[in-house]
C-alpha cells in the first residue's frame, strides 16, 4: 500500500593592442546558410522516413523552424535581438526539442549528439542502465524504473487505440488500470528515497523528463498532516526526500 495518496563590475583597463585586432578567441558567426541545409533535411526526413509506428511530424512547428532559418538567410533581418529570441524560441527551439534533434548536429554540423543520443537509446543503451542499476543497491533505480515502465505502457495503449475502441467497457477498464499502475510507481517515487549521489542525479533527470512530458500530480495528502485540506506536489515530497538524502551523505 503506497504511503501516499493522489487526491485528484570589472574595472576597465587599457587592452593591449594586439587584443583589439585578434579573432582568435571570439565566437565564429553561425553559418546561416549551412544551418537552414541541415533544418530542411530534418524536416524532410521526418516527413518522409519511417520513424515510428503512427508517426507524423509537426507541419506547423517544422514551418515556423524553417520560416526563422529562411529569414536569417534572406532576411527581413530582426529589428532587435529580442524579437531574433522571441522568433527562436517559439519556431526552431521548441521544433528541436519536441522531436528530439541535437542542437549541436544543427547548429555546428557536430554529429557527437545524434550519436550518443542514438546509443542511449539502443538495446545495449538498455541492458548497460540495467546492469548498473541491478548492480546499485540505491533502490531509487527500480522505482524510477518501475514508473517508466508504467508511462511507457499507458502511452502505448492509448495511441494504439481508435475512436471505436475507446467506447468499450474493456477499453476503459484497461485504461483505468493503466493508469492506476502509474499512479502507483508516481507514488513510489515518493516513498523510495534515494541513498546515493547517482540516485539523487537519476531522478531529477527523470522527474525533468517527466515534467517535459505528462508532468506529476499535484494533489498528494500528507500522512504526517492528516487535518490538511489541500493536498501538495509531488516535488514537494520529493524534495523533502532529496534534501534528507544529501544531508545523510554529507554528514
Amino acid at each position: 500500500m503506497n504511503m501516499f495518496v493522489s487526491s485528484v563590475a570589472v574595472a576597465a583597463t587599457a587592452a593591449p593592442a594586439l587584443a583589439l585586432t585578434s579573432t582568435a578567441d571570439e565566437p565564429r558567426a553561425p553559418n546561416h546558410k549551412a544551418i537552414l541545409a541541415r533544418v530542411e533535411q530534418i524536416v524532410d526526413f521526418l516527413r518522409t522516413r519511417y520513424v515510428r509506428e503512427g508517426w507524423k511530424i509537426d507541419e506547423d512547428q517544422a514551418a515556423r523552424a524553417l520560416d526563422y532559418f529562411r529569414r536569417c538567410v534572406h532576411g527581413p533581418a530582426f529589428k532587435d535581438e529580442d524579437e531574433d529570441t522571441a522568433a527562436y524560441h517559439q519556431g526552431p527551439l521548441e521544433f528541436f526539442r519536441s522531436h528530439g534533434q541535437s542542437l549541436d548536429w544543427v547548429h555546428d554540423g557536430n554529429p557527437g549528439g545524434l550519436i550518443c543520443g542514438a546509443a542511449h537509446h539502443s538495446k545495449r543503451g538498455n541492458e548497460m542502465a540495467d546492469l548498473a542499476r541491478a548492480n546499485d543497491p540505491d533502490p531509487i533505480f527500480a522505482a524510477i524504473r518501475a514508473h517508466e515502465q508504467a508511462v511507457a505502457a499507458y502511452d502505448v495503449f492509448t495511441r494504439e487505440g481508435d475512436e471505436e475502441q475507446e467506447e468499450t467497457a474493456a477499453y476503459k477498464s484497461r485504461i483505468d488500470e493503466l493508469a492506476d499502475a502509474e499512479a502507483d510507481a508516481e507514488c513510489d517515487l515518493i516513498n523510495v528515497a534515494p541513498t546515493t549521489i547517482p540516485g539523487v542525479i537519476a531522478l531529477l533527470e527523470h522527474a525533468a523528463k517527466i515534467e517535459k512530458g505528462i508532468g506529476f500530480r499535484e494533489c498528494y495528502l500528507d500522512p504526517d498532516h492528516p487535518d490538511q485540506k489541500r493536498g501538495h506536489s509531488w516535488y514537494y515530497f520529493v524534495n523533502r526526500n532529496l534534501a534528507d538524502t544529501l544531508r545523510s551523505i554529507a554528514a
